[in-house]
């Protein structure tokens, strides 16, 4: 399998916002996303899409497939994000296939595949609560 490329990805037609995201080619202009872009909350981790490069800038054409993830996002506190209870359920969350990505420090955005037996909901809310989120 390719390794993962930072390609400048721009998902506007006037070049105003440009982010440098990790994708693995698939085919010919055609990549799986491998974080979750800030830019575009209509494209996820996993999905492929369709880019076309110029002049070394990535232009964002069309999502051509989703990825059928689960996606969850949360603002945490800063002790929330250090807590001993977030850190067991992210390694839950890997355990069972899915990925977690920590955004600017305190976004915590959950990926898991349609069938996981993890209810991401009631755990995080169990963490929430206990830090007053």
């Amino acid at each position: 399998m390719p390794e993962p490329l930072g390609l400048h990805i721009c998902f506007d037609e006037l070049s105003r916002e440009i982010e440098i995201l990790d994708v693995t080619l698939v085919e010919k202009d055609n990549y799986r996303i491998e974080e979750t872009p800030i830019f575009n909350p209509a494209v996820a981790m996993g999905d492929i899409i369709r880019l076309k490069e110029e002049s070394g800038i990535y232009y964002y054409q069309e999502t051509v497939q989703k990825s059928g993830l689960k996606r969850y996002a949360w603002l945490l506190s800063e002790e929330a994000v250090h807590s001993a209870e977030l850190r067991m359920l992210k390694q839950k969350i890997t355990e069972s296939q899915g990925k977690w990505e920590q955004i600017f420090g305190g976004l915590l955005v959950i990926h898991v595949p349609q069938s996981c037996a993890i209810d991401v909901d009631v755990e995080m809310s169990a963490i929430t609560r206990r830090f007053g989120i």
